[in-house]
């Protein structure tokens, strides 16, 4: 007997099949499909810049994988156009092309790098210089230079957080905390001034209401400062006030302790890196040190050499000369110098500190030799070299002149000095290394 099939019931024995391979493909390639997308999610950096979302700086970062974890680097250079400044090559004190060096600048202030160094330099152009240290030392990738987050918030004033994972990074600057806190809070004025608004880094607002000054905490919506001063200036590297009243000025802490009474005409920073006020009282001037302990007395006519003489020598602070002597001119223009301890170490014997004429145009005058730690000295019309000690170094005042030339191809300064009526001149750091100085 013959069994005969349809070839149509043939065909239709296979659809069930067919059908059972083509969802179980369908399952598979949308299992794919879920896991890819969960997988990109998982891996996509995103980038919130003030609450917008911004795609072209997840594409300059750099992400380090180590044993203890990922590790996020961010371009110095490349992140200034996102943040509102302008970025350049080199050194901004002596102008340069040097790839090893770079720094960033809005309106208001200048942040500079150095490869391989943990320390950022922060001024407003003029003397007056701010070194910050920072988690890591700069490197560079391509030659791009390369910092920390840490890096980034210190430069360019901003805030920084993220997940664990570096998934999600969001970035904060000053002028939208700010406006964002006194939105809060309901505060209608507020200090306009660049370095006062940093206060809101340490969680205070400087705000102005009835032409008074105070200090808001943002974490509590109370005042640190009463609302009752004539003026307030915030101090970013002690945290601490700047506060007027009754047309004297004092120095208040974060914390209301008083640092400094409010009894001087006039108070500043004068060394960020030793912790040093220069205070004004009747005209005369003295230092008061961070702690609030009057270090000098404000007995003298000036402090500080007049930087307009040395703009090309280098020179970062006109008040502490090579991180440790303070010049001081006394009441009958004569100048002596004092340890940043207070210490007098020499009398009141010189008529001035530096050499500030020179004898051509390509030559620069000098305060001090770095390299040596000396500083130059003047009586009448002869100069010596006094070491960080306040020991002469030459016997007598015999030096005509001494000077700076600087290598137009290389940049490096090279010290002179010339005696024996300018007849003869001598290579100062060579002759220094002689002598063992």
């Amino acid at each position: 007997m013959e069994l005969y099939i349809d070839d149509n019931e043939k065909k239709k024995s296979k659809i069930p099949m067919i059908i059972g391979i083509c969802i179980v493909i369908l399952l598979l390639i949308t299992g794919f499909m879920i896991y890819g997308i969960v997988y990109l999610s998982n891996n996509i950096v995103t980038v919130e810049i003030d609450g917008v979302k911004n795609n072209n700086v997840e594409q300059i970062l750099y992400m380090q994988e180590s044993e203890n974890g990922s590790k996020l680097y961010i371009p110095i250079r490349k992140i200034a156009q996102f943040l509102n400044y302008k970025d350049y090559r080199g050194d901004y004190k002596n102008k340069s092309e040097d790839p090893t060096k770079c720094y960033v600048q809005n309106e208001f202030e200048i942040a500079m790098f150095t490869l391989d160094s943990d320390m950022l330099t922060k001024t407003r152009g003029d003397s007056d210089y701010e070194y910050i240290q920072i988690d890591e030392k700069v490197f560079e990738i391509n030659g791009e230079l390369y910092t920390t987050i840490d890096g980034i918030q210190k430069a360019f004033n901003v805030v920084i957080s993220t997940d664990a994972e570096y998934k999600n990074i969001k970035i904060y600057t000053m002028d939208y905390l700010i406006q964002y806190y006194a939105l809060q809070f309901g505060v209608e004025e507020y200090s306009e001034n660049f370095t006062d608004k940093k206060a809101i880094f340490e969680n205070m607002l400087v705000l102005k209401k009835d032409e008074q000054y105070g200090v808001l905490s943002i974490e509590t919506g109370e005042f640190v400062l009463e609302n009752k001063y004539e003026s307030i200036s915030y101090l970013p590297f002690t945290q601490d006030f700047l506060v007027k009243s009754n047309g004297k000025y004092g120095v208040i802490g974060k914390d209301t302790e008083v640092k400094i009474r409010t009894v001087y005409d006039e108070i500043k920073i004068m060394d960020n890196q030793n912790g040093l006020y220069l205070v004004k009282q009747n005209n005369l001037y003295g230092v008061v040190n961070t702690d609030g302990k009057l270090i000098i007395e404000p007995d003298y006519k000036k402090i500080g050499i007049d930087m307009n003489h040395y703009s090309q020598s280098g020179i970062e602070n006109q008040y502490v000369l090579l991180d440790e002597i303070i010049p001081i001119q006394n009441s009958d223009d004569m100048w002596g110098l004092f340890k940043i301890n207070g210490e007098q170490i020499r009398d009141f014997e010189f008529t001035d500190i530096g050499c500030s004429e020179t004898s051509a145009n390509n030559l620069y005058p000098v305060v001090s030799i770095p390299s040596h730690k000396v500083i130059v000295v003047e009586k009448g019309e002869y100069y010596n070299l006094v070491t960080v000690d306040g020991k002469d170094i030459l016997t007598g005042y015999v030096l005509n002149s001494v000077y700076m030339r600087t290598n137009t191809e290389t940049g490096e300064n090279t010290y002179y000095m010339t005696h024996d009526n300018n007849q003869k001149v001598t290579n100062a750091e060579e002759w220094l290394t002689g002598i063992g100085k």
